[in-house]
C-alpha cells in the first residue's frame, strides 16, 4: 500500500512537471495553432476573419476586435445572457466582415468550452429575439438556437430554451445600443474530430459565427494527439497538453503570445533543454528595447473625437479612447477634468486640484485599499460637475491625467495649502483598459448623481425616476457597451453603488 501510494504521487509529480514543461506548452501551441490555419484557410478559404485566443493566432494577423464570452454564462444551471458581456458591436463587426471565426481552447474532458459551445449559441439566439422584438423584420427571421447535440444533451438544451425570451426581453429593455442587423446570427461549431467543415454558402441568408475549438480531446481518445515534432534533422517527442496557452504566468517566463509569434520558428527549433534559456534572453531584449513602459506620460487614450456620454447631446464627454461603436459629441469643452490614479495621497490635501479656471486634477485613490478615501474624492468629483456643468451649464471633458498634470495642480499657487510632492504616490495603468476601468465608474457616478448632465438644456428640468441599482445597472451597461475592455472592477462598482445609495438617502 506505501509502495502504492508512493508511485501514485511519483506519477502525479511528473503529470505536474509534464504539464507547465515550457517546450510542451509551446510545441502544442504551435500544434493547436496549425489546426485554426487549416480551418481558416483550407476549409473557408480565408472568407472570414478569425478572432482568437492570444496565443493560437498571429496578433498581428488575428482580428483585433473585442469578444468576451466567459464559460460561466454556459455552465449547467448558471446560463446566462450577461448586459455587462453584451458584445454587440462584435455583432455589428460579424455582419460586417460576412461572419466570424471564434477561437478557444479547453482542457481535458471537454470536448468544446462552454463559452463556445453554449455562451456564444446563447448570445446569438437572445440578439436575433430582441431586434425581433423592437424592429419589423423578415417572416422568416430565425430566432432559434443553434447547440451542438454531440455537445450539449436535449434536456440542458430545453432548460435554456426556457430562458431565452426574458434574456431578450432584458435586453430590449435595456439601453445598450441593439445593433440594427439584417441578417441573424448563426453559430456553427468545429473542432479536431470535425471530419467535415459545416457548408456555408457564399451569401448565406444568415452571419456565420463559427466557434472553433482549437485542442484535442485528449482524454476521449478519438482524436490525433500530436505528440512528435522536429528539431533540426531529428524527429523530437513531445507531451501535449490541451489549453496549452492557459494559466501562462506558470509556464511562460515572461514569453507573451506577440514575442512568441515573432520568433517561433527559432522557439520551436531548439532543443528542450535550451529553450528556457532562450526564452530568458528574448524576454529580457524585449523588455530593454521596450522600456518595460508602464508610465502614465506614455499611456496616451486620447482620440480626435470626443464622445459624449451617455449621447452626443450629454454636458459631458469622455475622452478615453475610440469608443467601439460609432459615437461622437455635439458640444464643445468648457471644462477639462483630469483624473490621476494615486496610491499614497495627504489626507488634509483636497483631491480636486485647480490648474488652472478651466482645468482641474482629481486624484483617485484604489476604490480596493482606499475605500474611505475614494467615496471622498467621489463626493468632491460630484460636487464639482454640478457646480460647472448643471449650474453654469458647461461642458465637461473627463480624460487621464498624467503626472506632469498633477505637478502642475500642486505648483500653482491658487491651491490652499502646500503640498509635499514625496507624500503622493501616482499610479501607473499597465494598459489601456485599465485606465479606463478608472474613469468608467467616475462617469457612472456623474450619470446616476447628476442626471441632468445627460441632456444639453439652458433650463432646469425635472429629474426622470428615482436613484436605484437598477438605474445604476442600467447606465453602467451602457457605457461598458461603448468600452467593453474597460468593464470596471467589482470592487469600483460596489463603492460607486454604496455612495450613490448614500446620496439617494440624503436626498430623501
Amino acid at each position: 500500500m506505501v509502495n502504492d501510494r508512493v508511485m501514485s504521487e511519483h506519477r502525479a509529480v511528473r503529470k505536474h512537471a509534464a504539464q507547465h514543461d515550457l517546450f510542451n506548452r509551446l510545441h502544442s501551441i504551435a500544434a493547436d495553432e496549425e489546426f485554426v490555419r487549416r480551418v481558416g484557410s483550407a476549409w473557408y478559404n480565408n472568407r472570414f476573419e478569425v478572432r482568437c485566443g492570444n496565443w493560437y493566432c498571429d496578433p498581428t494577423s488575428s482580428s483585433n476586435a473585442y469578444a468576451y464570452f466567459k464559460s460561466t454564462d454556459g455552465h449547467m444551471f448558471h446560463w446566462d445572457f450577461n448586459l455587462r458581456r453584451s458584445n454587440l458591436s462584435l455583432a455589428s463587426y460579424a455582419e460586417a466582415k460576412g461572419g466570424l471565426i471564434l477561437v478557444d481552447s479547453t482542457r481535458r474532458g471537454k470536448r468544446m468550452p462552454d463559452g463556445l459551445s453554449k455562451t456564444v449559441p446563447i448570445w446569438c439566439a437572445v440578439i436575433n429575439i430582441a431586434i425581433s422584438l423592437r424592429h419589423d423584420v423578415p417572416q422568416n427571421w430565425d430566432t432559434n438556437i443553434y447547440l451542438s447535440p454531440q455537445i450539449v444533451p436535449p434536456t440542458e438544451r430545453s432548460q435554456i430554451e426556457t430562458r431565452l425570451q426574458a434574456w431578450a426581453e432584458s435586453l430590449e429593455r435595456s439601453s445598450l445600443p441593439l445593433p440594427r442587423l439584417t441578417k441573424p446570427l448563426r453559430p456553427f461549431f468545429i473542432h479536431p474530430s470535425t471530419s467535415l467543415p459545416p457548408f456555408i454558402p457564399e451569401t448565406p441568408s444568415y452571419i456565420p459565427i463559427i466557434c472553433l475549438s482549437a485542442s484535442r480531446w485528449v482524454n476521449e481518445g478519438r482524436d490525433e494527439i500530436p505528440s512528435v515534432t522536429n528539431i533540426g534533422q531529428r524527429k523530437v517527442g513531445f507531451e501535449y497538453v490541451p489549453g496549452g496557452g492557459d494559466d501562462d504566468e506558470l509556464w511562460a517566463r515572461g514569453l507573451e503570445p506577440l514575442l512568441f509569434h515573432q520568433h517561433k520558428k527559432y522557439l520551436l527549433s531548439v532543443e528542450r533543454d535550451d529553450l528556457p534559456a532562450l526564452v530568458d534572453r528574448l524576454v529580457k531584449s524585449a523588455d530593454l528595447a521596450a522600456g518595460i513602459n508602464t508610465s502614465l506620460v506614455n499611456c496616451d487614450l486620447s482620440s480626435s473625437e470626443l464622445t459624449g456620454v451617455p449621447s452626443p447631446n450629454s454636458l459631458m464627454a469622455l475622452d478615453i479612447g475610440p469608443p467601439s461603436m460609432k459615437a461622437s459629441w455635439s458640444l464643445s469643452p468648457s471644462e477639462v477634468l483630469r483624473i490621476v490614479p494615486v496610491e499614497k495621497y495627504p489626507k488634509n490635501i483636497p483631491f480636486l486640484l485647480a490648474v488652472h479656471p478651466s482645468e482641474r486634477v482629481l486624484a483617485v485613490p484604489s476604490a480596493k485599499t482606499g475605500g474611505k478615501s475614494y467615496a471622498i474624492a467621489l463626493r468632491e468629483l460630484v460636487d464639482y460637475v454640478k457646480t460647472v456643468s448643471i449650474e453654469q451649464s458647461k461642458p465637461i471633458v473627463l480624460s487621464l491625467g498624467k503626472a506632469a498634470d498633477f505637478q502642475k495642480a500642486i505648483a500653482v499657487g491658487d491651491n490652499t495649502q502646500a503640498i509635499d510632492p514625496a507624500a503622493i504616490k501616482i499610479t501607473s495603468p499597465s494598459s489601456l483598459a485599465d485606465a479606463r476601468k478608472i474613469i468608467l465608474p467616475l462617469a457612472l457616478v456623474i450619470l446616476c448623481a447628476l442626471p441632468k448632465i445627460s441632456e444639453y438644456s439652458t433650463r432646469s428640468s425635472p429629474i426622470e425616476g428615482s436613484l436605484s441599482k437598477d438605474l445604476v445597472t442600467n447606465k453602467l451597461h451602457g457605457l461598458v457597451a461603448l468600452w467593453p475592455d474597460g468593464n470596471p472592477p467589482r470592487v469600483a462598482l460596489k463603492r460607486v453603488n454604496e455612495f450613490l445609495m448614500g446620496e439617494a438617502r440624503r436626498d430623501d
